[in-house]
């Protein structure tokens, strides 16, 4: 299980990593590569969002994550696993 605090952003952020290595967040493209890493190369089984500064993410981030992201993530997961 990985904990992932981190905005979902519109855009790309330049750098999705702080000085430090730690994931601050980007765009849901970002975060879908992140994710699909985490889960292929590092054997993540989940994921919990919550919001940069800890506590619950905002509706508008939850969606994304709902809508966009996980979808995203599970497919990627799927399409190497097949193949594999």
């Amino acid at each position: 299980m990985f904990n992932l605090p981190g905005r979902i952003t519109d855009r790309p952020l330049p750098a999705p990593r702080d000085d430090t290595g730690r994931w601050i967040g980007g765009s849901v493209e970002q975060w879908v590569a992140e994710l699909t890493e985490a889960a292929l190369e590092h054997g993540a089984g989940g994921f919990t969002l919550f919001s940069p500064g800890g506590g619950s993410p905002s509706p508008t981030s939850l969606g994304r994550w709902a809508a966009e992201i996980a979808p995203a993530v599970r497919a990627a997961v799927a399409d190497v696993t097949e193949t594999a």
